[in-house]
């Protein structure tokens, strides 16, 4: 009579082969679905958080060059104190702010030479002299010009003091160029322009 392999008892060393099989896949079994995943998410996130602190620190970084030019930028001042290039023929207001700065001085001429196209740019210059009681007047009006409303340059300019015996400064006579810039762009008409010549 054949009896079934699964009806018969099994011995004490069938049972722990057995047993030691089924602890050995449930190890197996949290080895590879509790433990490793675990350290493989562990990895992941460990590797995301330097990520994310790298970028931090990038971001750091930028903020503290973005606030360095901020800081310059302030202490260049702002955009709307600066000098205007006005639309051509600007020559109006550029004669009037010339009157305003040099009315408090002892005597001053003007000589606009033709205004020049350059480009985009026209130039248009001025040779100036003044007379003042001392340096630091013929200076003052040197920075005001230099700062007025509407874009310049001046240069060329120099200084001739009349002294008394005693070395005390009694007239200074200035001689100086001015060159104010306009722009073509909008301007209604270009009569009275000429070409820059090209050397």
């Amino acid at each position: 009579m054949n009896k079934s392999i699964l009806s018969r008892s099994f011995s004490t060393r069938e049972k722990a082969l057995i047993l030691t099989l089924v602890v050995v896949l449930l190890v197996a079994a949290y080895y590879f679905l509790v433990v490793r995943n675990v350290a493989e998410t562990r990895a992941a996130n460990a590797t995301a958080i330097e990520d994310v602190q790298t970028q931090i620190e990038v971001q750091k970084i930028l903020a503290q060059g973005r606030e360095k030019m901020q800081h310059e930028l302030d202490e260049l001042g702002t955009l709307a104190n600066l000098p205007e290039v006005a639309v051509y023929d600007n020559l109006r207001n550029e004669l009037d702010e010339l009157n305003g700065i040099l009315r408090f001085t002892t005597s001053y001429d003007l000589k606009f030479s033709t205004p020049e196209l350059d480009g985009t740019t026209i130039r248009r210059p001025v040779n100036i002299t003044f007379s003042v009681p001392t340096y630091a007047e013929a200076l003052g009006i040197v920075d005001r010009l230099q700062n007025g409303a509407y874009r310049c340059d001046v240069t060329n300019f120099s200084f001739d003091a009349t002294m008394t015996a005693d070395g005390t400064v009694t007239n200074v006579n200035a001689v100086l160029e001015v060159t104010y810039f306009e722009s073509p762009t909008g301007a209604e008409s270009l009569n009275g322009l000429v070409e820059k010549k090209t050397q």
